[in-house]
């Protein structure tokens, strides 16, 4: 019994053996890929680049709104648009067509004789004709050439006090119309005192009216900034 038990066990561990012979060789696997390989790699946004127009730029702009001392007041708004483009560094960085926005920040509306009718504009918000829009800070610094106001060290458009042109106008046409009607009434005699009642009357509308500032459209500004201006270029 021993012997034959021996004999299956010889026989069995033989097959076995054969098997394993037979058997085909185990194989590797392939590794799946990473789906992040640098093929599909998505590049990060390259940033806008940035130009900064420094302090004390100028910047031209033509009046789109209508400004009175007599009818404006604090808060008004007003639009200017850029008559000439700004370039810095050889670099074009606000073109003309521009749109300049801000609002009036002070308003004096006073007679001749007393002080001068003002007012003070603060621009705000700087309109690109592609959409940008930035902050600006600004202040004006020269009115128009042909309107008598002038601008003091603060940005302030004043007009100024004492006889204007216009002034000597009424008061020539003051004194004109006394002596016509004094002369009708009492000769040269009266032509004198009417001369003077009509002077006296010219002075005295000219002391008790207001003399009102005014800007028309199309008038010219310019500004320059408080404060360096960061563009972003696409």
């Amino acid at each position: 019994m021993k012997r034959n038990a021996l004999i299956a066990a010889c026989a069995l561990s033989a097959v076995g053996l054969a098997l394993a012979q037979t058997a085909p060789a185990p194989t590797v696997t392939d590794i799946a890929a990473n789906p992040a390989t640098p093929s599909t790699l998505v590049a990060a946004p390259v940033a806008a680049a940035a130009t900064i127009v420094p302090v004390n730029t100028p910047i031209r702009l033509q009046l789109e709104t209508h400004l009175n001392t007599r009818f404006n007041t604090y808060g008004d708004g007003f639009a200017a648009r850029v008559m000439t483009s700004v370039f810095y560094q050889g670099q074009e960085v606000i073109p003309s067509g521009a749109i300049l926005e801000g609002h009036v920040v002070r308003v004096k509306d006073s007679r001749p004789a007393a002080s001068e009718s003002a007012l003070m504009l603060k621009p705000d918000l700087l309109t690109m004709p592609g959409g940008q829009r930035y902050v600006i800070s600004a202040v004006v610094v020269q009115g128009d050439a042909h309107n008598p106001a002038r601008v003091n060290s603060e940005g302030e458009l004043q007009e100024p006090r004492g006889m204007m042109a216009t002034d000597v106008h009424h008061a020539e046409a003051g004194i004109g119309g006394g002596m016509v009607g004094g002369a009708l009434l009492a000769g040269a005699q009266g032509a004198a005192v009417g001369a003077g009642v009509g002077a006296a009357v010219a002075a005295g509308i000219w002391l008790v009216r207001h003399r009102h500032l005014e800007l028309n459209p199309g008038s010219q500004l310019t500004v320059k900034l408080e404060r360096p201006l960061q563009l972003t270029r696409q």
